[in-house]
């Protein structure tokens, strides 16, 4: 996404139109956030981005808004207070001058969002001429899809309909598909598209560019060839991959390995790689058939539904299930929750570990 938005902003220096211009940030929703305290945030980033790109929508001739007053607000730590009958943003200001703490809370819940409401209308006349893209992403740090779904159709009236916004939500394990599919989205959401895994040659140039833009010097933990091998293992997921680069890297740390080369980084990483998978292999708390379900969950591509538990050789979903609660509480596979409950799972990293350690040290493929 940083990418694209940064593709978007260039093409909006050329002159495109529409205008898109990404905001300075990105968005989650979790069970812990309320969707009013989210919308204050886009709000108060739209603000943001609009003192940010005042001067380049002038030059593009946009009737842009005058912001001082939001930015001081915003920005400044304290207030001043001045001359009875002022007023700012719709509320009056009294009192003598004066200077305080910058505690506008009233302003905050109510006043913003309106400010923010007019200058996008003001500034993107004629409707459709522009556009801040906001990012809605990790949709699936919510509980269940069901909880996905109300979320959005919580905020579908309110910040998915403002004219000057355009949105991109995000999600892994199959959440925004299933949330977008609610009849009061339609309109609102276009049907989703699967993005799929980095293919090996651009993983590993990401790879080297985050090596270019990071390093202080000295021979990374893992390079091309040790990264090929995780990626391969953990069936192309750049974030698993990059994570577990993470872990051998305090590894090497908490054993004392500061000066090894490439060469001797692999042999370390080979060695790590045994002792870990094995550890996750050799798990006392799983059951045969725990097992079997991760193997075949493997050899499906990586996950399952337990809606299809004859595939799995279970005489029931419910049995299914009971062997998929085993195998997620010792973080082998993580849940696909839905809207009747767990509708099915997806191999965790750790999964993918085990599953290596028990096929000889194989790369897993389905």
């Amino acid at each position: 996404m940083t990418i694209a938005n940064y593709r978007m902003k260039r093409n909006s220096d050329k002159g495109r139109s529409p205008l898109l211009l990404p905001l300075g940030e990105g968005f989650q929703l979790t069970t812990k956030d309320d969707v009013s305290a989210l919308e204050f945030k886009i709000y108060r980033a739209v603000a943001e981005a609009f003192i940010r790109y005042r001067d380049e929508l002038r030059e593009w001739g946009y009737d842009a808004p005058k912001v001082r007053d939001v930015n001081k607000w915003m920005n400044s730590p304290t207030v001043k207070s001045v001359s009875a009958g002022a007023s700012f943003a719709g509320f009056a200001l009294t009192g003598a001058r004066s200077e305080s703490v910058n505690t506008s809370v009233g302003f905050a819940e109510t006043g913003l969002a309106k400010t923010v409401r007019n200058w996008m209308r003001t500034c993107f006349d004629p409707q459709g001429c522009g556009y801040f893209v906001c990012v809605l992403d990790n949709l699936e740090l919510l509980a269940s899809s069901a909880s996905a779904r109300q979320a959005l159709e919580e905020m579908r009236d309110t910040i998915l309909a403002e004219p000057g916004l355009r949105w991109v939500i995000c999600g892994a394990r199959g959440v925004v598909r299933t949330a977008a599919s609610s009849p009061r989205l339609h309109g609102r959401l276009c049907h989703p598209i699967e993005v799929e895994p980095l293919s090996m040659g651009d993983a590993i140039r990401a790879l080297e560019a985050r090596i270019g833009e990071y390093s202080t010097g000295g021979t990374p933990p893992v390079g091309p060839i040790g990264f090929r091998y995780l990626y391969e293992i953990l069936k192309c997921n750049l974030r698993n991959a990059l994570q577990k680069c993470e872990d051998f890297s305090f590894w090497l740390h908490d054993e004392g390995i500061f000066d090894a080369d490439d060469s001797e980084h692999i042999k370390q990483l080979e060695s790590w790689l045994t002792v870990r998978s094995a550890e996750y292999a050799h798990n006392p708390n799983i059951s045969m058939a725990g097992w079997r379900l991760l193997d075949e969950m493997v050899d499906n591509g990586g996950s399952c539904n337990f809606e299809d538990f004859e595939s799995f050789n279970f005489s029931d979903a419910r049995e299914m299930r009971q062997h998929a609660e085993e195998l997620k509480g010792q973080n082998l596979i993580e849940m696909n929750a839905g809207d009747a409950g767990m509708d099915g799972a997806v191999v965790a990293p750790n999964g993918w570990f085990a599953r290596f350690s028990r096929s000889g040290y194989k790369i897993p493929r389905s």
